[in-house]
């Protein structure tokens, strides 16, 4: 009986750990001298700026410094592994460049916000005819669950 269920509990304990949760949402490309606004939340993970860098060519490596910075928010009570990919599309729908990013060392901590930087080095050359985009956002807890009370609006004073 043991040596069946030592290899379930193994097994269930490392699925928690490499579960990760991943959503793809489609914007149209509408950048304002670079920055594009937008509204993505998702468990409590939040992306509301996109800082597009269409770049430069250096030569003799012909490799482009086009990218795009993406801000991220951890508005979860959890710390977070958070991992951003771009793939940029023409009228057409042919795929122009795509990247991805993510942190740099650790995790996003709740609360916090930080910038990951998505390069397109090879696939550069046709961005400026770009129509619209996917953003896919990849994200695991990490670390323990603390509650975090949602602040609750203030009663208006009462006129007497």
């Amino acid at each position: 009986m043991v040596r069946r269920l030592v290899p379930v509990l193994a097994t269930l304990f490392f699925s928690q750990l490499l579960s990760a949760e991943i959503v793809t949402q489609k914007f149209n490309w509408s950048p304002v001298n670079g920055v594009q606004r937008l509204r993505f939340d998702w468990n409590d993970i939040a992306i509301s700026e996109i800082r597009f860098d269409l770049g430069d060519t250096f030569k003799p490596l012909r490799v482009s410094s086009a990218k795009a910075i993406v801000r991220v928010d951890n508005n979860s009570a959890r710390d977070q592994e958070v991992g951003v990919a771009l793939a940029i599309f023409d009228a057409d729908g042919t795929m122009l460049g795509a990247g991805s990013g993510g942190i740099k060392v650790g995790n996003l901590n709740k609360g916090e916000r930080d910038t990951f930087t998505v390069r397109f080095p090879y696939v550069y050359r046709n961005l400026k005819n770009a129509s619209y985009f996917y953003l896919t956002l990849e994200t695991k807890p990490t670390g323990k669950w603390k509650y975090q009370p949602k602040a609750r609006p203030t009663e208006p004073p009462s006129s007497r």
